[in-house]
C-alpha cells in the first residue's frame, strides 16, 4: 500500500497485462502507448514490449521513432527488431536517412533488420564502424556494393539474408572468404548468391535475370561447393528451353536436394527433365510453372502429372503447380496412398516461402 492509500500494482501483474495485449505487429502500438501514460509501473513493462519490435512504414513515424531511440540509450537497447519498408516515388531526404543511421548505431541489441530504400542509394547508413549489433537475419534493399559488403562482413552471427538488388548492376563486390560463417538462408540475385557459396547454405533462392542466362550453365556447377549442406534450391525466371540442361546440372552437383523450384515444366518432351529426377533420391517437394501450357492443366491433368513424377522420383510427396497467381498444392498421403489437393489464389511465386521451410 502506498503512502496515499492507493494500492500499487506489482511488476509481475503489469507484465502479465502487457503480455495479454499480444504482439505489436498484430495489434499495433496503440494499447501499449496508452499503458505507458497510465503509471510508471505500466510504463516500464509496456516500453519493453513497445520498443522490442519497431514496424514502420510511414516516413514521418519512422523519423519520430528513430529520433526518440537515438536520443534515449535505455530505449535503444530494448530494440531487437527494426523494420522500415515504404514504397514511394519521392526519394527520402539525406537528413531522414541520417536519423535512421544514428538510431541504428544505438541499437546494440538488434537481431532482426528489415530496411528498404527505393532508390538503392543509401547503403551508407549501414557503415560498420559505429555499429555494435550482431544480426540473426536481415532483409535489405540497397545496392550490393563495397559499403554493404563491409557491413555484412562484420555480421558474424547472420543466419538469413534477403537482398533486393538492381539487376542491371553487374559489378558486385564479393565478401571476404569466411566472413559469413553461419549463413544458412539466402534470397536474392544469382550473381550475389554465387558469391556466398563459402557459407554453409541450406536454403537458397536466386533470381536469374536475362543478362545472366548465357552464363547460367557455367555458374550452376559452383553449387557443388555447398552440396553437403544445401537442401532447398529455388531458381526464379529460368526459361523453359534451359530446363533440361539446368536440371541435369543440378542433379549432378546437388543430388541431395529436398526441395526444388520453380521449374517451367515443358508441356511435351519432358523425358530429359524426368531423367534428372531419377538421380534425386531425397527430393520431397517440387514446384512447377505451367502457365505456358495451352490449355492449362486441369485438376485431373495435374494429378496425372504428380503420379508421373513419383514414378521417376518416389521420394516426392509435394507437387506444386503455378498458373499465374494461382497455386495448386498436391500432397501424397502415404496411409491412403492417394493425392490430396488445395488451391490458393492471389499468390506470387517470388514471395512464396515454401523453399525456406525445414523440409524433412
Amino acid at each position: 500500500m502506498s503512502s496515499n492509500g492507493r494500492q500499487q500494482l506489482s511488476a509481475e501483474i503489469c507484465a502479465r497485462i502487457v503480455r495479454s495485449l499480444g504482439s505489436v505487429a498484430r495489434r499495433g502500438p496503440g494499447d501499449l502507448a496508452a499503458l505507458c501514460r497510465t503509471c510508471k509501473a505500466f510504463q516500464r513493462e509496456a516500453e519493453v514490449r513497445l520498443y522490442d519490435a519497431l514496424y514502420l512504414s510511414d516516413p514521418a513515424r519512422a523519423h519520430l521513432a528513430c529520433t526518440t531511440v537515438s536520443a534515449n540509450e535505455r530505449l535503444a537497447l530494448l530494440v531487437r527488431t527494426f523494420c522500415f519498408t515504404v514504397e514511394t516515388r519521392r526519394p527520402l531526404t539525406h537528413s531522414f536517412w541520417l536519423v535512421v543511421k544514428h538510431a541504428l548505431d544505438q541499437m546494440h541489441n538488434l537481431e532482426h533488420l528489415v530496411l528498404y530504400d527505393s532508390t538503392f542509394a543509401n547503403g551508407w547508413v549501414l557503415e560498420p564502424t559505429q555499429i555494435r549489433f550482431q544480426l540473426r537475419d536481415a532483409k535489405l534493399r540497397f545496392m550490393w556494393d563495397a559499403q554493404l559488403v563491409a557491413f555484412l562482413e562484420g555480421q558474424r552471427k547472420l543466419q538469413s539474408l534477403h537482398t533486393f538488388d538492381r539487376l542491371d548492376d553487374t559489378n558486385r563486390v564479393p565478401p571476404a572468404p569466411g566472413s559469413l560463417p553461419l549463413l544458412r538462408n539466402f534470397d536474392g540475385t544469382l550473381m550475389v548468391g554465387m558469391q556466398l557459396l563459402d557459407s554453409p547454405l541450406t536454403h537458397l533462392q536466386m533470381m536469374v535475370d536475362r543478362e545472366m542466362l548465357p552464363s547460367l550453365a557455367g555458374l550452376l556447377p559452383r553449387l557443388r561447393s555447398v552440396h553437403k549442406t544445401l537442401r532447398s534450391l529455388s531458381l526464379l525466371d529460368v526459361p523453359e528451353d534451359l530446363v533440361a540442361e539446368t536440371s541435369a546440372i543440378l542433379a549432378s552437383v546437388c543430388p541431395n536436394l529436398v526441395y526444388l523450384g520453380l521449374i517451367p515444366l515443358p508441356p511435351i518432351h519432358r523425358h530429359d527433365f524426368y531423367h534428372s529426377l531419377l538421380k534425386m533420391h531425397s527430393l520431397r517437394c517440387i514446384q512447377l510453372d505451367v502457365l505456358a501450357w495451352s490449355p492449362h492443366p486441369n485438376i485431373h491433368a495435374q494429378r496425372a502429372i504428380a503420379i508421373e513424377m513419383r514414378v521417376y522420383c518416389p521420394s516426392i510427396h509435394h507437387v506444386v503447380f503455378w498458373i499465374g497467381q494461382t497455386r495448386f498444392r498436391w500432397q501424397f498421403v502415404d496411409d491412403a496412398q492417394e493425392w490430396h489437393s488445395h488451391v490458393d489464389t492471389h499468390q506470387y511465386p517470388q514471395f512464396d516461402n515454401m523453399w525456406s521451410l525445414a523440409w524433412t
